[in-house]
């Protein structure tokens, strides 16, 4: 065998070098749009523009790790543990979280139910029992301590056009209304493309479907709290993170985590306007949620044009039904990119109000509200339709639902008409509450029932209704264009969010609650307390810490685990 140098390299070769020239190219392309010495406020990837959250300290790796070697000093090794919140923090570990601090924790509804079967010989302590909720939160109304039950704002809208006869297209001149929003998710997003190449695609695609007679209506998007925050917490699992880019640099991460940051949104939203208005449409930005603003734009444009709004969200329906003045006017129910159906509906928004009538169209508001939209709870086992029937139906029904059309009622007042709603609601007698509803329905279930009874199925308290009801008031006043602070309806703010308040009284009674009672003796602050295991806060019947501990707010994810 023979082996041989050669003075050529392969690095020397004339499809290397053109390989190497481009490479070189590409580089000095991105540092152009990208200068490494600009002076950043933050620490951000230099490429993508991603910029790091604020808890990211791994530029500070030696520090972090100087800070280590001094708590370590004099400890035992054998028995000293790394806490989590002293690691160095990248970027990778924070692309991905939720929105807020609250932890998930394993409740068992169930267990204060036990208890009540432990005390339910005394008949009179059984009627003081049932109200309250027997659990840490109302299950009927909540999925945790601070989650509403996700309302089904389809099935009043599948109601709504099943009472009323599909229209064909419109013909003619047509001036379309529509949704930002929906238009923003309509079109998908491809990684590596310009912002550029993605904003003239939203503008062809309006061009190509609707013509020149367009308004476009965007939602504005601030790092203020707001109160539908549990409902985007809810479509956004992931939270992305900043991004500095400019309409040249390409898209390098996905549509869903580049929206989910408001920042992204709204940035991209103001060039989408800028793009749009060139283009020769109108756009409307409002300076949070528009659906109102693009129901009354609608509703304005049809007094001198025949308008179509276009959306796919029940609340628009909703509010056209309510504002409708005159004039030719159709809701058009875009097709979900999920739908298996590819067609358009027409909605005759006059004839609708005629055929569902001044009592329903007056009353759609709270209608809609009072069992679930983006701001209010669905009441467990109770379907929308079950109120659009009432309001039909029951004089009484409409009677309550007036209450929350008046800018003046008084909480006393809304408290009243919501418990007497919330009861018609639950198939409940005129005179009935809600607490003596709960335990009639304990009876029937519990010589009915062939399997454990679960505290949803009870109708919600008074209690929890009284704050349930509170944020009806609360978002059907903000539909009719009158803004209340939401911190006195029904809402608090926590980590900067706000929060729906459940309830304010004891899950339980007292004498209930002496058999539900901790032991700790370190603060109540892990998993480990019984109380903070099912969901319950500490009260003065815990033996050692009498409710003044970790355990008397809401809970959230210990930083300071150990890591063995």
């Amino acid at each position: 065998m023979n082996y041989q140098t050669s003075e050529q390299h392969k690095d020397i070769s004339t499809s290397r070098q053109s390989r190497d020239a481009e490479d070189t190219l590409k580089i000095l392309g991105l540092l152009e749009s990208q200068d490494p010495f600009a002076g950043y406020d933050h620490l951000q990837h230099l490429m993508t523009g991603v910029t790091a959250h604020d808890s990211v300290n791994v530029d500070k790796s030696k520090e972090v790790g100087s800070h280590v070697l001094t708590d370590m000093v004099g400890k035992n090794v054998m028995t000293y543990t790394f806490k989590r919140k002293a690691h160095a923090v990248t970027m990778d570990s924070k692309s991905a979280v939720k929105i807020g601090k609250e932890e998930v924790v394993s409740i068992d509804p169930q267990l204060l139910f036990q208890r009540l079967v432990i005390a339910g010989s005394q008949a009179d302590k059984l009627a003081e029992a049932f109200g309250y909720e027997l659990c840490g939160y109302p299950p009927a109304l909540f999925e945790s301590k601070t989650v509403l039950l996700s309302a089904n704002k389809p099935q009043i809208a599948k109601s709504i056009w099943n009472a009323v006869p599909h229209d064909d297209s419109p013909e003619g001149d047509i001036l379309y209304v529509l949704d930002g929003g929906a238009l923003l998710h309509r079109l998908p997003w491809q990684t590596g493309k310009t912002y550029t190449s993605i904003l003239d695609s939203y503008c062809s695609y309006v061009s190509r479907h609707y013509g020149p007679s367009v308004i476009i209506v965007f939602d504005g998007y601030t790092n203020q709290p707001s109160t539908k925050d549990g409902t985007h917490t809810r479509r956004n699992k992931t939270v992305g993170r900043n991004v500095s880019f400019t309409s040249a640099m390409p898209l390098k991460m996905k549509k869903q985590e580049f929206l989910s940051n408001n920042d992204n949104k709204q940035r991209f939203i103001n060039m989408l306007s800028e793009c749009l208005e060139r283009t020769g449409f109108q756009v409307h930005n409002a300076d949070g949620d528009a659906d109102v603003l693009i129901a009354q734009t609608a509703v304005m444009a049809a007094k001198k044009h025949r308008t179509v709004l276009v959306g796919d969200d029940t609340d628009l329906l909703i509010l056209l039904l309510h504002l409708y003045q005159c004039g030719e006017l159709y809701f058009m129910s875009e097709p979900r990119k999920s739908s298996s159906s590819s067609s358009h509906k027409y909605l005759n928004i006059g004839r609708a109000c005629g055929i569902l009538a001044q009592d329903v169209t007056s009353n759609i508001l709270f209608t809609h509200a009072i069992l679930g939209c983006d701001t209010t709870s669905r009441v467990f086992g109770v379907g929308k339709s079950v109120s659009l029937r009432l309001v039909q139906e029951s004089p009484i029904f409409r009677e309550q639902a007036s209450v929350f059309r008046k800018v003046s009622a008084t909480k006393d007042e809304i408290i009243a008409a919501g418990e007497k709603a919330m009861g018609l609601l639950c198939k409940g007698g005129v005179t009935d509450s809600l607490n003596e509803l709960r335990l009639k329905r304990f009876h029937a279930q519990v010589t009915d029932n062939k399997t454990a009874i679960h505290p949803r199925n009870l109708p919600p308290t008074s209690s929890s209704t009284k704050f349930h009801s509170l944020r009806v008031y609360h978002q059907v006043q903000e539909w009719m264009g009158n803004s209340l602070p939401p911190e006195e309806w029904g809402w608090r703010i926590q980590d900067g969010h706000f929060i729906p308040i459940h309830s304010d009284q004891d899950p339980a009674p007292q004498f209930l609650l002496e058999l539900v009672r901790c032991k700790c003796k370190s603060g109540c602050s892990t998993m480990r307390c019984p109380c903070r295991h099912q969901g319950l806060d500490c009260t003065l019947a815990c033996l050692e810490c009498r409710g003044a501990c970790a355990n008397m707010c809401s809970h959230h994810q210990d930083d300071s685990e150990d890591i063995e």
